[in-house]
């Protein structure tokens, strides 16, 4: 089972991963019938006023989940593994914990806090030819991680003009699925059925 769908607020098993993600799952208010039975009740209705093209009342419909960057800074995302506040983390150089000190970063956020740290300027005769070759290593780092983003930014361009032709492609079949069904109800109408 996963840990979204355990209703236990004691579960030792997923306790770790609810405390991470600052949320835990509970129960429905209304439980599963109630929402059938309105479903019903929304069809009968739809069947009693056949010469109408849709019921006036539909089903309601569930409101959007807040984005996890709305609800919760970096700072209170006690999360190691949260993909949207990596980043703050990475570069405030710890995890942040509910209690305690700061939490050390893993070895590979460790690397990359290093590689995004300012690259300092010299003052004039400080450093020698290591120190330009240590700039030069910044530099050909640093072009490295725009290589790695334009890659990135390029893949997700093409994922979202992916969604749009399937999108357009739903949009038209929903329309001529619409068309369809008040084909199907005017011919019934008309038959008095």
């Amino acid at each position: 089972m996963n840990w979204t769908d355990c209703t236990d607020d004691g579960c030792q098993i997923h306790l770790g991963e609810k405390q991470g993600s600052v949320w835990n799952p509970q129960f429905t208010r209304r439980s599963r019938k109630p929402s059938v039975a309105h479903d019903h009740d929304w069809r009968q209705e739809m069947e009693a006023n056949r010469g109408e093209d849709w019921a006036p009342q539909q089903p309601r419909r569930r409101k959007a989940r807040r984005a996890h960057l709305e609800i919760t800074s970096w700072e209170h995302c006690f999360n190691y593994n949260c993909h949207e506040h990596r980043w703050d983390k990475v570069d405030a150089g710890y995890y942040p914990r509910q209690v305690g000190e700061k939490g050390e970063l893993f070895r590979n956020d460790r690397r990359e806090h290093k590689k995004r740290r300012a690259v300092r300027t010299r003052v004039w005769g400080e450093g020698s030819e290591k120190t330009m070759e240590a700039m030069e290593e910044q530099v050909s780092d640093l072009r490295s991680q725009l290589d790695r983003a334009a890659q990135i930014i390029v893949a997700k361009d093409n994922d979202l003009e992916r969604i749009d032709k399937e999108k357009e492609k739903l949009q038209q079949a929903y329309n001529r699925c619409k068309q369809r069904m008040r084909h199907i109800w005017s011919m019934l109408w008309k038959e008095g059925v």
